[in-house]
């Protein structure tokens, strides 16, 4: 008769279910904050935040435009925090949360702020051009959101990445496409591709109908255009990265 030796088995470790950074839940939580304390404030809140922070591009050109000094420059980027209705955070919310894991993972916290912020401002530029003179009124994060997933389709489609469960450890290991692969490269290339057609399409619907493609608002297509490249361009510019072997387990 043999004696049975008890044999313990390995703990399990716990995973988070979305492993998501918690400079992106800040930056969400900090959006829906302000929109539940202007829906919150009323009608005349939400007029005076208007007033005060969005993005309006006649105010660069008609002197006699009734607004707050220097309003012209720092809502260049305060526009972001504010957004149409409760659809319009939902949904930008959402794509900032999916895309925001991967950038704010490999850049770390505060060059992950400076690519979406960077995005923002470079949204407002996009719209100023386009609409230079124009009373048009822009709010959202949408350049944002277009500017962090631009930053993530180099992470996305690189070799070992593993998007579904990236954490910051394998993120460190792997080399991202470049800018050449990203075009050469079927997925990828058909990733962006959609999307720059979709934006396309927005824009072209607009200037037809009025407004945007399955929505009833009109979209800042160029604002997304914009944020996209300043995205693009800033992760190559902040991801100096030496990328090293993988560690043997």
């Amino acid at each position: 008769m043999t004696d049975a030796t008890e044999q313990k088995l390995p703990e399990k470790t716990s995973v988070p279910v979305l492993n998501v950074p918690v400079v992106v839940l800040i930056v969400i939580g900090l959006l829906f904050a302000i929109h539940g304390l202007l829906q919150w404030g009323g009608l005349s809140w939400q007029v005076s935040a208007q007033y005060a922070f969005a993005f309006i591009p006649i105010r660069f050109t008609y002197s006699i435009f009734p607004q707050i000094k220097g309003s012209a420059y720092w809502s260049m980027l305060t526009y972001g925090l504010l957004h149409a209705d409760w659809t319009h955070l939902g949904f930008n919310s959402l794509w900032l949360l999916i895309f925001s894991k991967p950038v704010a993972l490999r850049l770390g916290t505060l060059r992950y702020l400076l690519v979406l912020i960077s995005s923002v401002f470079a949204g407002a530029v996009a719209g100023l051009i386009v609409h230079w003179g124009e009373f048009v009124i822009m709010v959202g994060i949408s350049a944002g959101v277009s500017g962090v997933m631009a930053a993530a389709i180099p992470i996305m489609y690189a070799r070992g990445a593993m998007s579904g469960m990236a954490t910051h450890d394998n993120l460190q290991h792997i080399k991202p496409l470049t800018p050449i692969q990203i075009f050469t490269q079927r997925t990828p290339l058909l990733f962006t591709l959609l999307w720059i057609g979709l934006t396309m399409f927005t824009a072209t619907s607009q200037y037809l109908n009025g407004v945007a493609f399955l929505e009833e608002r009109v979209v800042a297509w160029e604002a997304h255009l914009g944020g996209f490249l300043a995205g693009l361009f800033l992760f190559y510019l902040l991801d100096r990265k030496q990328v090293s072997p993988a560690p043997h387990l």
